[in-house]
């Protein structure tokens, strides 16, 4: 299934429109937390407060599978665990 993920604090939305394709929701919410990290840390789209945003998870049929909050995803951590 096509996967999308958008940006929005409930009033704008900037949407993602190049979609991916991943076997389900599960893979999908484990995309958008990469994704919320990486915003927060500042390695994607620098230069912005993304206090109050998500990371908006769409399927193929404009449904929302899943929100993440940007300003609560944890870090990553500094040894990975095996």
């Amino acid at each position: 299934m096509r996967y999308y993920f958008h940006l929005t604090d409930g009033k704008e939305v900037i949407k993602r429109p190049t979609g991916i394709e991943l076997p389900g929701h599960a893979a999908a919410r484990e995309d958008g937390l990469l994704l919320a990290r990486e915003i927060r840390e500042g390695k994607v789209l620098p230069g912005r407060k993304w206090d109050d945003w998500f990371v908006s998870i769409v399927d193929q049929h404009g449904h929302e599978v899943d929100r993440i909050p940007i300003a609560l995803v944890p870090a990553e951590p500094e040894f990975p665990l095996k």
